[in-house]
C-alpha cells in the first residue's frame, strides 16, 4: 500500500500547516499572498529512501535498513507484532503525485516499452521552476546527526561521512538542481539533494511547496524537510521547531487556555489547532513501528488503522494529566501515548495503568472481568518499544495516582467518573 500524498491548495490552510515548520517560508507567503500555492506533503516510505540506506531484497538482513529509526531488535519486534516483514522495494526516487507535474506544467514521464527505468531520461525540474531548499528546516538533516543516530541505534554504515556534507547558502533558501524520473523526484544527478537524502529516514516528512507568481511568470518549488518525532528521542534533544512554534503562538497563553473549562469560539479554534499538531506528532512516532506507510496501532490493544483515513478512532492521551502538568510537561511528546478511545477512557480515569515491563495493571473494579478485557483487547503487554526512559518516568507518576485512587475507590470516597479528563 503506497503512502498517500496530502495535497492542499488553500493559502490559509497551507500557511497554518507550515506554521510550526519554517519561519522563513511563512514570511515568503505573507510577502506574496496573491501567488497560486500548492502543498504536497508525505511521510517518506521505504521506497522513497536512497538504495544505500535500506535493504533491497528479501534476502538481505534487517541491518541493511540503516535509514530507519529502529534498532534491529525493534525491527524484529515490529515484524512479529505486524506479522509481516519490512518492505524490500528497489525504487529509490521520492514519489510525487500527478498534481506536481500539472502545477508546474511539465510532462509526466511514462515507461517506454522494453526499457528499464534506469534507461529513461531524467528531465530537470529547474527547467520549469526555481528549486530551493528551505534552510531553517535542515538543521538535523545533516550527516553528523545521521551518524549520531546510527551510533545510538548500534548501526554500522561503512559510509564516508565527509562525502555527504551539504553546504547551504547564507540566505534563507539554497538553490539546487532537482531531476525527476519515472518513479518520482531525486536522482544521483542531483549532487546536493542526493547528499541530503543520506539523512532522510523512513517516516521523516517531505513538504513540497509549489508557488506560481502569475504576474512575474515565475514558478518555485520549495523543499521543506521535517524529522520524525522519534529522532529527537534518539538523540536526546528537544524539537526546536515545535518549541519555536509554541513560543511564537504564546506557549503560556495556550497552556492556560487548555486548562480553562469554558472557551470562547476563537479560543476553541486555537486550542484545537494545537491539540491536532500534538496528536499528529504522537501518531508519526507510532508510524515507525509498522510495515505499512502511514499506519499506526494502539500500543495497548494493537488495533491498527491508517492514520490519515481513520485516525479519529485514536486519542492522544496525556500520561500525567494535563491539569497537573507544568508548561514543559504539557507539550512533551514523551508525556503522551496515542491509543484507541476505549483504552484511553480507562487510562484517563486511572482504571488501568502500565508498569515498567509493559504489563497492564487493572483496577479492582474491572480486574476480574475477563470478558471486558477480551472485548477491549486488553490482554497483552503494552508494545514495549514505546516505553522510553522518559515515558517510564511519566508512567511512574501515573501509577502513583492510580494507587491513590484505588484506595479512595475501595473506601467509597470517589467513583469512576470523578477523575479529571485529559485535555489533549
Amino acid at each position: 500500500m503506497a503512502a498517500r500524498n496530502i495535497v492542499v491548495e488553500d493559502y490559509l490552510k497551507i500557511k497554518e500547516y507550515l506554521s510550526d515548520k519554517s519561519a522563513s517560508i511563512i514570511k515568503f507567503m505573507e510577502d506574496n499572498p496573491f501567488c497560486d500555492y500548492m502543498l504536497i506533503s508525505k511521510h517518506l516510505t521505504h521506497s522513497d529512501l536512497t538504495n544505500s540506506g535500506k535493504r533491497n531484497g528479501m534476502g538481505e538482513t534487517l541491518d541493511r535498513n540503516l535509514l530507519y529509526y529502529l534498532t534491529v531488535e525493534e525491527m524484529e519486534e515490529t515484524e512479529r507484532v505486524n506479522n509481516k516483514p519490512f518492505e524490500s522495494a528497489k525504487q529509490s526516487n521520492i514519489f510525487v503525485p500527478s498534481e506536481f507535474y500539472k502545477f508546474l506544467e511539465m510532462p509526466e514521464l511514462t515507461r517506454r516499452e522494453g526499457a528499464q527505468t534506469t534507461q529513461h531520461d531524467h528531465p530537470i525540474v529547474n527547467d520549469y521552476a526555481n528549486v530551493y531548499l528551505v534552510n531553517d528546516t535542515l538543521k538535523y538533516f545533516n550527516i553528523e546527526f545521521t551518524k549520531m543516530v546510527f551510533e545510538k541505534l548500534n548501526k554500522t554504515s561503512g559510509w564516508d561521512y565527509e562525502k555527504y556534507k551539504v553546504e547551504l547558502s547564507d540566505d534563507e533558501f539554497t538553490n539546487i538542481q532537482l531531476t525527476h524520473a519515472i518513479h518520482g523526484i531525486g536522482t544521483k544527478e542531483d549532487e546536493v539533494f542526493h547528499k541530503l537524502r543520506r539523512s532522510m529516514f523512513k517516516n521523516d516528512t517531505i513538504n513540497l511547496l509549489l508557488v506560481k507568481d502569475n504576474e512575474k511568470n515565475i514558478k518555485y518549488v520549495f523543499i521543506l524537510l521535517e524529522k520524525n518525532p522519534k529522532f529527537y528521542t534518539i538523540i536526546g534533544e528537544s524539537n526546536e521547531l515545535w518549541e519555536k512554534y509554541l513560543e511564537q503562538n504564546n506557549k503560556q497563553e495556550i497552556f492556560e487556555l487548555l486548562k480553562k473549562d469554558n472557551l470562547s469560539a476563537g479560543e476553541v479554534v486555537k486550542t484545537r489547532k494545537n491539540q491536532s499538531k500534538w496528536r499528529r506528532l504522537l501518531a508519526e512516532e507510532m508510524m515507525n513501528f509498522t510495515s505499512t506507510p502511514e499506519e499506526i496501532f494502539c500500543p495497548l490493544t494493537y488495533i491498527t488503522t491508517n492514520f490519515n483515513s481513520a485516525g479519529t478512532l485514536f486519542r492522544a492521551s496525556h500520561i500525567k494529566e494535563f491539569a497537573n502538568c507544568d508548561i514543559d510537561e504539557a507539550f512533551d511528546i514523551n508525556n503522551g501515548i496515542i491509543m484507541v478511545a476505549n483504552a484511553d477512557a480507562l487510562f484517563d480515569k486511572h482504571l488501568i495503568t502500565i508498569d515498567d515491563d509493559g504489563e497492564i495493571i487493572f483496577s479492582f473494579l474491572i480486574d476480574n472481568d475477563q470478558k471486558l478485557k477480551n472485548n477491549l483487547r486488553l490482554t497483552d503487554r503494552v508494545f514495549k518499544n514505546i516505553l522510553t526512559p522518559e515515558r517510564k518516568k511519566y508512567l511512574e507518576y501515573h501509577r502513583e495516582v492510580f494507587d491513590t485512587m484505588e484506595v479512595a475507590r475501595k473506601m467509597g470516597i470517589i467513583d469512576i467518573d470523578s477523575s479529571e479528563e485529559n485535555v489533549l
